[in-house]
């Protein structure tokens, strides 16, 4: 055999796992309703404590949900519900969440990506069919919502994932800075061009209320990312304010909205939730303001 026709078959062999993961993955995602890739435009922006409040908010409303880490360059999920990572090969099916309550179940590619001594297994960031083999072997069963934490930026190998799962959309989550209102932009002008659904956007850490005089201080000279998007005509979802204990979850592995269900955080992701369950009257802020107050 020449080497021309090998190297054919090899290509064939590679398109026919390819479309085998495919299948796969859009099998293991049809049992799921609703699914959210939530995404920030740079890092520092609060994503992951933001998903994970998102998926508690949504698991108290006694909705099914799967909470799924693939940021490989920083899988902490795990770490901010305390619980330990089940290790596991990416050729394992099916890959078991662990559930972390009746409601909520948490799988994170941090599980395939060391063995038991906690030493990395890939040495470089996973491939396309690294991924995809993950995501399409978790046997989730039927959820409501399914959350997908990923990272930073408009990274090249899960958008390809993103594109292979049905009805999937994306959340970015900014920060009130010019740095990440410019990169957001220029996230939402890429998705756009690749066609990539956009379900809306949330402003965090956009300043905090003062327990003792009640007004919102800002945290950020230079105002609100969120203008700009705005004006871009990207359903704007809510803002969430600094919260103290926030920073507190990844040390103790005890979620915000867990340990302070009244606080400031627990409130305004109840408002977040309510838009992604459909409430579009749900337009005031914790501090009774709107919009356009910011």
């Amino acid at each position: 055999m020449s080497i021309s026709e090998n190297s054919r078959n090899r290509a064939s062999e590679k398109n026919a796992d390819e479309a085998m993961q495919i299948q796969a993955l859009q099998k293991s995602m049809s049992v799921i309703k609703h699914k959210f890739v939530v995404m920030s435009s740079n890092r520092g922006v609060g994503k992951t404590s933001v998903i994970v409040s998102l998926a508690l908010s949504l698991a108290k409303k006694e909705m099914k949900v799967g909470l799924m880490d693939a940021n490989f360059h920083g899988p902490d999920i795990h770490r901010m519900l305390g619980l330990e990572p089940v290790v596991a090969s990416v050729s394992d099916k099916p890959f078991i969440p662990v559930a972390y309550s009746d409601e909520l179940k948490v799988a994170s590619i941090e599980s395939v990506m060391q063995d038991q001594n906690g030493t990395g297994e890939w040495g470089k960031p996973p491939k396309v069919s690294d991924i995809r083999r993950f995501i399409s072997s978790i046997n989730w069963g039927s959820l409501d919502y399914l959350l997908v934490d990923t990272p930073p930026g408009p990274c090249a190998e899960l958008i390809t994932v993103l594109r292979d799962i049905p009805d999937a959309e994306t959340i970015i989550v900014t920060a009130p800075n010019r740095i990440s209102r410019d990169r957001a932009q220029k996230m939402i002008n890429f998705f756009r061009k690749e066609k990539i659904p956009i379900f809306g956007w949330i402003d965090n850490m956009q300043g905090f209320l003062c327990q003792h005089c009640g007004q919102r201080q800002e945290m950020f000279s230079t105002g609100s990312a969120g203008r700009a998007i705005f004006l871009m005509d990207i359903p704007f979802l809510g803002r969430i304010p600094v919260d103290p204990h926030w920073g507190e979850s990844g040390d103790t592995g005890e979620a915000v909205l867990e340990t302070y269900p009244s606080s400031q955080v627990a409130e305004a992701c109840n408002l977040i939730i309510k838009k992604i369950l459909g409430d579009n009257k749900a337009n005031l802020f914790v501090d009774g303001s709107t919009y356009y107050d910011l």
